[in-house]
Order: structure tokens, then C-alpha cells, then sequence
């Protein structure tokens, strides 16, 4: 499954013996997310022709097949579970029908509160897309001259509204 999607592959593993815990996730507005772990079998159904002959083609097959069907379960579940905690987070963006735009990743980063390193630069969140959203975001032309001073005009209200976060903690 690692090898086949990428994102999946930079989830954390839980370790089996702990078992999966139902998470929950509290919003500022006092909602809570709940999301319970999914459970997937798989199946194995080998021949005994391919047993007797070392038959490593075979098994590779159906180490292939599960990892496909694995994935087209697990994967789902994680955009649902994304979309629900992003959604109550008021950090969601429904484009409604929309293609991508730099309007609407203007939009997105709009909604979240960015951090800035030392030099004062954005760090911008890494974006977890669909593999067809991924193909239309690297087909995107350049941002013209408008859009770029929008994006400069919104980091620039990020960063001061970051500085006035930093300025205003409390060390106890």
C-alpha cells in the first residue's frame, strides 16, 4: 500500500498490540469530530498448483490486488475524516464545482493561521490532494501580476497578524 500511494505512506503506523482508539477532536465552537478506526479484511485465496511450484508471480499478484483493494477503502475514509475536522475547523473550502484556481488556494490559506520562521518567510501548509487534483494544480498557469499582489498583500496581513500573536504570549 506504501508503494503505491504516497500519501498513505506518510501516515503514522499505529502499532497493532495498542489497538486503535476512537479519536476525537474538539473545535474552539465546542463541536466535537469523532472518527472510529476502520476495520479491513483481506483475503488470500492461493492455489495449490502455485504453492507446489513456488509460484512468487502468484503471490505477488494477490499482494498487489489486496494493496489495491486496501486502498480504495482506507484512502476514502481519510478524505471523509479530513473533510469533517477541516469542515468543523471553519478551515474547509467547498469550491462547488469549481476547478482550482489561485483564487480559490488564496481562499484556503485566507482561512488558516500561517507561522512564519525566523526570517520572517511563510510556512505554508502542504497541500493533500487527490491524484487528479495534483495533475491540475501542476497544469496551473503562473500567477499574473494581480494575483501575485494578492497573495503578497494577504502573507504580508498573516505575518503582522502572526507578530501580534507572538507579542501578546504569556511565559509562566
Amino acid at each position: 500500500m506504501k508503494a503505491k500511494d504516497s500519501l498513505y505512506a506518510s501516515i503514522p503506523e499505529a502499532s497493532p498490540w495498542e489497538g486503535i482508539p476512537t479519536t476525537q477532536n474538539t473545535m474552539p465552537t465546542g463541536e466535537v469530530v469523532e472518527n472510529k478506526p476502520l476495520l479491513i479484511e483481506s483475503r488470500i485465496v492461493t492455489k495449490w498448483d502455485d504453492i507446489r511450484s513456488c509460484n512468487l508471480d502468484a503471490l505477488a499478484e494477490q499482494a498487489d490486488a489486496m494493496a489495491d483493494e486496501r486502498l480504495s477503502i482506507v484512502m476514502p475514509h481519510f478524505f471523509s475524516v479530513f473533510e469533517r475536522i477541516c469542515d468543523a475547523a471553519g478551515t474547509g473550502t467547498d469550491a462547488r464545482g469549481k476547478p482550482f484556481s489561485f483564487e480559490l488556494y488564496l481562499d484556503g490559506l485566507e482561512k488558516i493561521e500561517l507561522q512564519f520562521d525566523r526570517d520572517g518567510q511563510p510556512i505554508l501548509p502542504t497541500l493533500v490532494v487527490h491524484p487528479t487534483m495534483a495533475k491540475q494544480l501542476a497544469a496551473l498557469p503562473p500567477p499574473t501580476e494581480e494575483q501575485q499582489r494578492a497573495y503578497n498583500d494577504l502573507i504580508e496581513r498573516k505575518r503582522r497578524e502572526f507578530n501580534a500573536r507572538r507579542r501578546h504570549r504569556k511565559i509562566h
